[in-house]
């Protein structure tokens, strides 16, 4: 596990981006811890909810992974490298794209 708190501003950034995105529901940073970021959707406040969206980034051999976890378990990988499969070059630019993917996912079954 890396670090989490060395990309607080690439987190809140990447969140700035979808609050812009949702008009009708805001996204805030809950917490930035070393393990874990949590994410807040103003959707789950409203019905009740306090789960949020956990990003976290492993990290081991090689093998960078940022995770986006959503509230029902379901889980976007960004794979981070410079093979033409991975998915993002650097660990800022995977972490912006997980949050996105997994706000869209979140606003199709939410």
């Amino acid at each position: 596990m890396m670090d989490l708190r060395a990309y607080r501003e690439v987190v809140k950034t990447a969140v700035a981006r979808e609050r812009a995105a949702d008009k009708n529901w805001g996204w805030s940073v809950k917490a930035v811890n070393k393990g874990t970021v949590r994410i807040g959707w103003g959707y789950l406040d409203y019905i009740g909810c306090d789960d949020t969206l956990d990003l976290t980034v492993f990290n081991e051999d090689d093998l960078t992974v940022v995770t986006a976890t959503a509230p029902n378990g379901h889980r976007e990988h960004v794979f981070v490298g410079d093979t033409r499969w991975d998915d993002a070059k650097t660990i800022d630019e995977a972490i912006g794209i997980a949050v996105h993917a997994a706000a869209t996912y979140m606003h199709s079954v939410y």
